[in-house]
């Protein structure tokens, strides 16, 4: 995980966002572990609603392939299910 991305972790943990609903992914070339941590964090130390698919890693080879897309719309109609409640 990058450090801009920890000092962002740590602001946001300030907002109290306990229980608001969230997502957590990455696109990676490397061992793409930095989204498993963000979701991670967000459910158990920002204790958030997070969306059930867990943390959404998506290899930087598959991102403008139709695998990487569907796979991508998939999770995002997962947030957005979350957010409509």
């Amino acid at each position: 995980m990058t450090e801009n991305m920890k000092t962002f972790l740590f602001l946001a943990q300030k907002a109290n966002l306990g229980g608001k609903p969230a997502g957590a992914f990455g696109s990676h070339t490397h061992t793409g572990e930095a989204s498993k941590f963000i979701f991670d964090t967000m459910e158990f130390v920002f204790k958030m609603d997070m969306v059930n698919l867990g943390p959404f890693a998506l290899k930087e080879g598959l991102v403008g392939l139709d695998e990487g897309i569907h796979a991508c719309q998939a999770y995002g109609r997962a947030v957005g299910k979350k957010v409509a409640g």
